[in-house]
């Protein structure tokens, strides 16, 4: 097969987990139109994440606007044997207090009031990739490598729809713990680094749990590793793995499989 009828190949497979292969950043993408986008967001999702195998830092940033709460998060870290980030907007149906944050259901938003995302994921001083999309949810996961959550930078750039929008989200900023220093405004664009969490971590509650969550990631990865090390490239591991191991390569792509469980308990636990 040629480059091309493989990423195609892969993108036929990798499409019904919501996700696309990029092969210019080589990383796993979420689509526009991915079926998580009907299943909004939760503080649960990031509580019960290392019982997933991700171990990530998150950063939930709060603001009041038009009459609603919105939220933006970053997260950044191990998801099973892929190292990624992510970022995502999401809105509630009112206004909604501090001490309601963790109880309240955010819904994502109409692509009217998607912002333009663009981040640069670092592994310590080395970047690893770049993305930028009008989106609602942007990520990146790379296959095949491990790295701590602090060891990772996401050097993030936000552009909104309008500037009133822009100034509530500065505020959450602020509110969260960033200083005027840490934050550059130019017109409709912030632009911001995501290193040291500025809020509380939901995995700090749980350090034998997490853990064993990353050493169960490097098992896996120390496997996956093995497995294909008689191919180079990450279209060709996975390809191999589609055709000789399906229920493996089923696995590698249960990047985020955690919402659509989550979503059959939401009324118990949201």
């Amino acid at each position: 097969m040629s480059v091309q009828e493989k990423l195609c190949r892969l993108n036929e497979l990798v499409n019904p987990f919501g996700f696309e292969y990029l092969l210019s950043q080589d990383i796993f993408t979420s689509k526009k139109d991915a079926w998580q986008r009907d299943f909004g967001y939760c503080w649960l999702y990031d509580k019960s994440a290392d019982l997933f195998n991700m171990v990530f830092d998150c950063e939930p940033i709060y603001f009041d606007y038009e009459g609603c709460t919105w939220m933006i998060e970053l997260w950044k870290g191990q998801y099973g044997i892929n190292v990624g980030a992510e970022i995502g907007i999401y809105r509630a149906d009112s206004l909604v207090s501090r001490n309601q944050r963790t109880t309240a259901m955010f819904h994502t938003v109409p692509d009217c009031d998607l912002p333009f995302f663009e981040y640069t994921l670092y592994y310590e001083t080395s970047p690893m990739y770049r993305i930028a999309q009008r989106h609602w949810w942007l990520t990146g996961f790379r296959m095949g490598e491990y790295a701590k959550p602090e060891h990772l930078l996401m050097k993030t750039e936000i552009t909104f729809p309008s500037c009133d929008m822009q100034n509530a989200f500065v505020r959450g900023l602020i509110d969260c713990g960033y200083s005027q220093e840490d934050i550059h405004v130019w017109n409709q664009q912030v632009l911001f680094r995501f290193s040291r969490p500025h809020t509380r971590q939901p995995r700090s509650a749980h350090s034998i749990r997490t853990a064993f969550a990353l050493w169960k990631n490097r098992i896996f990865l120390k496997i996956y590793c093995h497995v294909t090390k008689h191919f180079c490239f990450t279209m060709d591991k996975l390809l191999y793995l589609y055709e000789y191991m399906p229920f493996a390569f089923r696995h590698m792509m249960h990047i985020r499989r955690k919402k659509k469980k989550k979503r059959r308990r939401k009324k118990h636990v949201c």
